[in-house]
């Protein structure tokens, strides 16, 4: 690609970007009544009528990250609990049954069969 043309297109997007109207400009040209009192925030248009920045995109992210943190400490929870129950099962077994294996959650039985401890 020559310079010109590289130069030509800069040219021509920076002048796209300067000329482009305004859409989420606020209203300045609105009549107000003689005893109205001016709103401390402005009625600005957007592309498709009224928008309103109400703070809902910033509490949103707050909401979801309070309530990610809220899931996670659950889960957390819930793994220590069944961890410990899987614990207190396999040191249950082992007191039951000499032959326990608990990596198979099994013991031998006097038939040389290994069965499932419960």
């Amino acid at each position: 690609m020559r310079i010109d043309h590289v130069l030509k297109l800069v040219l021509m997007t920076a002048a796209a970007m300067l000329s482009a109207n305004a859409s989420a400009a606020p209203l300045q040209g609105v009549a107000r009544a003689a005893g109205e009192v001016p709103a401390l925030t402005e009625k600005v248009w957007c592309r498709y009528g009224p928008c309103y920045d109400n703070g809902a995109g910033v509490g949103g992210l707050v909401g979801g990250l309070i309530a990610g943190a809220i899931a996670a400490g659950a889960a957390t929870a819930a793994a220590q609990q069944e961890a410990a129950a899987a614990q207190q099962h396999a040191t249950s077994c082992a007191q039951r049954y000499r032959s326990y294996d608990p990596a198979s959650n099994t013991y031998a039985a006097k038939d040389g069969r290994r069965y499932p401890c419960q």
